[in-house]
């Protein structure tokens, strides 16, 4: 976002940009439009916010946080990107993050002058959980880095196939930390009946760590899988690592029951891989019309969907054709360019009444 910030910039104006680490080599090309300001400190997130960041901002004529919190009672005008509301669907997360995160998610959320959300789904959660207006929440899609370009050079997805699971075979992909609401189980057990009834030659590649949930080794075990499924701590040195390990896989799945967007399957679409996806929430706002939907992320669904993908190779080209023309559309620079437009609205116009304390 900050690229292509500092090319939209009117005369008149320079961004502040609050750091608690000195700046990368690639960002500090963006000077002198792009003022960074260090505030380093060992605390980070909600502490670094309040602790260090509200009286370094005050003097800002708004202030952009980009992940849900900003400081709490700041005096400014701010914009706030809140991507999900997961805290409102039961289950999802425990008492003490409804009590803690999920009230001060709200609280930033009411206090802000605009809240950007990705999906008209999100939209509609801030308002009747939150109880922002709907006039000050703003829906701006997100996209992928310009850098997510199907792949064509056989040797070089050869050799992603290869480092994954040790021979050049095809592969089934899920990248995201895998969550109770992504059903990763289901995609394991529809991959294992997969592998026996239809002898599909795939592995299955989860791209990302296992944070809750049984071990994916005593599943895998389980089902007889263990030598076709391999996990991985999705850690990547440089972001664009990723886009050789879509454009190899065959077919990616999201089988999330609660997304507030997707920008891995984003990312996927923009590579040209073909998607199976959940036809729920924003995660249906992203791929409705550009993969092949199931309404719901059951084993049955899933073992019908993917099979006939990875079956089907006139199906599977339709479905990477469609991918890329949406990943085309969701143009990050446009995407920018009004996420701008947001904040130059708030920086020049009367404050909106602050938000009710949580």
């Amino acid at each position: 976002m900050l690229r292509h910030w500092v090319t939209m910039l009117r005369p008149d104006e320079e961004i502040d940009l609050f750091v608690r680490h000195p700046l990368t080599d690639d960002l500090t090309s963006l000077q002198p439009r792009l003022h960074p300001i260090l505030l380093a400190s060992s605390m980070s997130g909600i502490p670094w916010e309040n602790l260090r960041l509200r009286r370094a901002a005050s003097q800002d004529d708004v202030l952009f946080c980009p992940a849900y919190t900003g400081p709490v009672a700041y005096r400014g005008r701010m914009v706030v990107a809140t991507h999900s509301v997961n805290e409102a669907v039961p289950g999802l997360h425990t008492w003490g993050f409804r009590q803690t995160y999920g009230r001060l998610n709200r609280y930033c959320a009411r206090s802000a002058e605009r809240v950007i959300v990705p999906s008209m789904a999100i939209q509609e959660a801030v308002m009747t959980h939150y109880g922002v207006p709907g006039e000050r929440v703003v829906v701006i899609p997100q996209g992928a880095s310009d850098v997510f370009q199907p792949i064509t050079d056989e040797a070089v997805l050869r050799d992603v196939r290869c480092r994954y699971f040790g021979r050049d075979r095809p592969y089934v992909l899920f990248v995201g930390k895998w969550s109770a609401r992504r059903n990763i189980p289901n995609l394991v057990r529809a991959f294992a009946e997969l592998r026996a009834t239809k002898k599909i030659p795939h592995g299955l590649l989860i791209f990302g760590p296992q944070t809750e949930g049984p071990p994916l080794a005593d599943l895998c075990r389980e089902l007889g899988v263990t030598d076709e499924v391999v996990q991985t701590d999705g850690k990547i040195a440089r972001h664009s690592d990723l886009v050789p390990i879509y454009s190899a896989a065959d077919l990616f799945v999201h089988p999330s029951e609660m997304e507030g967007w997707s920008i891995t399957t984003v990312e996927a679409m923009a590579c040209g891989t073909a998607i199976v996806a959940v036809d729920r929430g924003g995660l249906g706002e992203v791929a409705r019309g550009h993969a092949l939907m199931i309404p719901t992320p059951s084993v049955d669904a899933l073992v019908d969907a993917v099979g006939r993908v990875l079956e089907d190779d006139e199906l599977r080209q339709d479905l990477r054709r469609r991918a890329r023309e949406r990943g085309q559309a969701l143009n990050w620079t446009a995407i920018t360019r009004r996420t701008l437009d947001v904040v130059r609205e708030v920086a020049t116009a009367q404050p909106i009444a602050q938000g009710t304390q949580p």
